[in-house]
């Protein structure tokens, strides 16, 4: 039987490793607690220029007709309405305005064009495209019947006293 998630709380992936959170609807950003990464939650407004490295968050990314984005995107849902230099992963729906500009590879699970949009750049549409979620397995957890055993741990060669 399915789990189901209480109305107070939602899903999301982590934006670094990609594991499975259940956080609060209000929460802003929380840490992961599989990699302890920091993870934005909370929606973000793009109005003006911005050239950063990554952008991501486990929420939706606007950026609007006055937005200039240089980035990489990773979001939960992504709309485009101004101009977007970078790759972007939507993990659900992305949207690109009749007035937008887009250049760099796209990877959503689906993706609205408007007539008069300009995307230079690689589309790859469709769930097989984007991560799933996945419960990432904590260490020692019991494996579920069915389930892919997990590769035995390196050994680091490191020998202590009371192991010799």
């Amino acid at each position: 039987m399915a789990r189901t998630t209480p109305p107070h709380e939602r899903r999301i992936l982590c934006t670094s490793c990609g594991g499975l959170l259940v956080v609060a609807h209000e929460a802003k950003s929380v840490n992961c607690s599989h990699c302890h990464q920091r993870v934005i939650c909370e929606a973000l407004t793009l109005k003006d220029y911005m050239a950063v490295r990554r952008l991501r968050t486990a929420n939706a990314i606007r950026i609007t007709k006055k937005g200039h984005v240089l980035a990489s995107i990773w979001c939960e849902k992504l709309t485009v309405e101004g101009r977007l230099k970078g790759d972007a992963i939507s993990l659900g729906r992305m949207s690109v305005s009749r007035k937008a500009e887009v250049q760099g590879d796209l990877r959503a699970k689906t993706l609205t064009i408007e007539e008069g949009a300009v995307v230079r750049g690689v589309m790859r549409i469709g769930a097989e495209h984007i991560p799933k979620h996945e419960a990432v397995p904590q260490p020692g957890a019991v494996p579920q019947p069915g389930a892919a055993p997990r590769p035995p741990a390196r050994d680091s060669g490191i020998r202590f006293a009371s192991e010799e």
